[in-house]
């Protein structure tokens, strides 16, 4: 597929690569990911942890999960954002746990704001 753009969450922070982009290797974290086509349309995705390279003009994308908006079950994001919010509020939890489900609230918010796209 042909795109004039891509934008990825790195654990960096966002990172747009546009044609001619150096090359490059990066850890990918949690959050929306998107491109552009030629055309100009765009497409949105949640995407969980992996890696991405550039070489040679072309984007990989290796992820543990992505989602594209139109796959997501929205309620679906709600129950998990309402368990992961109460199971956080629970004192016993340790460092591991509490991570955890930060994560899962972090993810289940993303799909949430990728679906809307």
């Amino acid at each position: 597929m042909s795109v004039s753009e891509v934008t990825v969450p790195t654990t960096e922070g966002l990172i747009q690569i546009l044609p001619e982009h150096v090359a490059m290797i990066g850890v990918l974290t949690t959050g929306p990911i998107s491109y552009q086509k030629t055309d100009g349309k765009s497409s949105y995705a949640a995407i969980s942890s992996g890696f991405f390279e550039v070489a040679e003009n072309q984007v990989s994308v290796i992820a543990e999960t992505l989602e594209f908006s139109s796959d997501i079950d929205v309620s679906r994001a709600k129950i998990a954002q309402q368990k992961a919010e109460q199971t956080l509020k629970e004192a016993a939890l340790d460092e591991h746990g509490f991570k955890k489900y930060q994560l899962k609230l972090q993810r289940s918010l993303i799909r949430q704001q990728i679906a809307s796209k």
